[in-house]
Order: structure tokens, then C-alpha cells, then sequence
């Protein structure tokens, strides 16, 4: 009977600890504010922007799929080519310009904490951000491509299928990244989100939206 007893409670105990262990995902994040920005709202100067070292954190919970963070935080890959402020990267010689090697995150999180950091983040949420506007599903890829490189030439500033501008983030992976939700948001009003963000706002009706949504979203 007290053989039994111990059982139970040993197995009790095996229970408990990875709760009692759980890593606090707030305290991990806590330990990216020296380079992101964590609290709102977003900097409203170019003084601001130009000391800026990482993109603002505090409605990852809008724009991120949690299951990239996860992935990202164990194994961080340079989303920015020409770094979170491209004009601190930028290096002319003569009549040429050449981009500096953009600085990489050093999170390399082990699976539980990037886990635990992802749900925390996922959590710092943009309560006015509309949801289920963006509806992702069948589209031309033809039409969209159409409207993102002739009509809206996203690719100047971001590099699309391998080709295109430094400035701005990669679409490599992108639909994996945000959620097209926020997408859908941030083309529409950039400014929201950042207010000196160089993202110019676009006029474009919601088949347009869609379009560029999903074409986002299929580039996994």
C-alpha cells in the first residue's frame, strides 16, 4: 500500500514539473527590448526611425502566424536585406551604392522557449484591426501579379520571387510569415501602423486587396 502510494505520488510530481518549469514567455521577450519595440505607440520622428534597430514588436500578435515565430526565434534568417533602416546600410562609392550586410537576430531560442516566447507574443494584439476580411483561397496569380509588379511595382522596394528591390522585407516565405488579416490592413493604411513608414498608403478596391492578400499568402 505504501509502495503504491509513492507510486502515485511520484507520478504526480512528474506531472507537475513541466508547469512548475514552464519557461515565462514575457520574461524572454522582455529580453528583445533593447532592440525591438515592445510598447506602443509607434515613433512619430525620423530621429526615431533612423535609431531604430529592430521592427516594432507590440502587435506581433496582429501581424505574425504564431507557427513561424516559433520557427524563427529557434532559427532567425534575415527578413530585411538592407536592415530594419536601410539608409543606415547603405554605403556610396562614387556613383555607386552597395548595402551593407544587414545585422541578424541572435535570438536561437530552444524549442520551449521559442514556444513559450510565440504565445506571449501572439497575445500583444492591435484591438481595432479589423478580422476576417482577407479571404484567402482560389485567385489569379496572372491578375495579381499584374497589379503587385506593373501597376503597384511592390517589387522597387521588395524583393518577389528573387528579384526586385533591398529596402523593404523579402517576400521569401512571406505568407508563412504574417497574417493576412494584418496584410490586408497595413497595404491599406500603412501609416496605421507606422507612421513613417515609407510604404506609401494605396487607393485599391477590396478585388485588388484580395488579390494582393492572397498572392502574399501563397508564398510560402
Amino acid at each position: 500500500m505504501i509502495k503504491r502510494g509513492i507510486t502515485v505520488f511520484a507520478l504526480a510530481l512528474l506531472l507537475a514539473v513541466p508547469a512548475a518549469f514552464a519557461a515565462d514567455g514575457g520574461a524572454i521577450v522582455k529580453k528583445c527590448g533593447s532592440c525591438h519595440k515592445l510598447t506602443g505607440p509607434a515613433v512619430k520622428t525620423i530621429a526615431e526611425v533612423k535609431a531604430r534597430k529592430a521592427p516594432d514588436l507590440f502587435y506581433a500578435g496582429s501581424k505574425f502566424n504564431k507557427d513561424w515565430l516559433v520557427g524563427f526565434l529557434q532559427n532567425p534568417t534575415v527578413i530585411r536585406p538592407a536592415g530594419t533602416v536601410y539608409a543606415n546600410h547603405i554605403k556610396t562609392t562614387g556613383d555607386t551604392d552597395t548595402v551593407a550586410p544587414a545585422p541578424k537576430c541572435e535570438s536561437k531560442l530552444s524549442a520551449g522557449d521559442a514556444a513559450a516566447a510565440a504565445d506571449y507574443l501572439m497575445t500583444l494584439k492591435d484591438a481595432k484591426m479589423k478580422t476576417g476580411v482577407a479571404k484567402v483561397g482560389e485567385f489569379s496569380k496572372a491578375k495579381a501579379k499584374m497589379l503587385i509588379i506593373k501597376t503597384e511595382a511592390c517589387n522597387g522596394c521588395h524583393s518577389i520571387e528573387g528579384n526586385g528591390g533591398l529596402s523593404c522585407p523579402t517576400w521569401e516565405g512571406i505568407g508563412k510569415r504574417l497574417n493576412p488579416d494584418w496584410v490586408y490592413s497595413f497595404v491599406q493604411d500603412p501609416q496605421y501602423w507606422d507612421p513613417k513608414v515609407w510604404m506609401g498608403k494605396r487607393e485599391l478596391d477590396d478585388a485588388s486587396m484580395q488579390l494582393i492578400v492572397n498572392y502574399i499568402a501563397s508564398q510560402k
